[in-house]
């Protein structure tokens, strides 16, 4: 049986939910914190690592910090479990771990979404992840 060692390990953490005019903590999720940059600004904040994700997609919000017109980058349509959404692609720096600086597309959808989410495209393309939920364990090792 093939054996697998990571670098970095990180324990599941709750996100905030909002419904209505109410926020509430999730249980706990496989959910980072990843530090995002374009043109000489940064912003950090929390994504849920999402293995049935095929892109990277982040908030409106993020984009605006990051000073990003989001309907100017490439336009892609989402297939989700609420419907179709639009999402505009964007090149930028990601950092998940300090050795884990990496250039990649991420997506940025026009109207709100309620989380940040980590999927192929931009993610595990760059490291190997293993979750281990019953433990509410991360494991992650870079793969440049």
């Amino acid at each position: 049986m093939p054996l697998f060692e990571f670098e970095y390990q990180f324990s599941y953490r709750p996100l905030f939910l909002e419904t209505g005019s109410q926020k509430l903590l999730s249980p706990l999720l496989p959910v980072i914190e990843v530090t995002l940059s374009h043109e000489e600004v940064m912003t950090t904040d929390l994504a849920l690592i999402d293995s049935g994700s095929t892109f990277s997609i982040f908030t409106r919000e993020i984009a605006d910090e990051l000073g990003i017109e989001v309907i100017q980058g490439r336009v892609q349509r989402l297939s989700t479990l609420g419907g179709s959404l639009l999402a505009y692609g964007h090149e930028l720096e990601i950092e998940i771990t300090p050795s884990l600086p990496y250039k990649t597309e991420v997506l940025f959808t026009e109207y709100p979404i309620p989380r940040n989410l980590l999927g192929h495209n931009g993610c595990f393309d760059h490291a190997a992840v293993a979750l281990r939920s019953k433990f509410g364990l991360i494991y992650l090792n870079p793969e440049l």
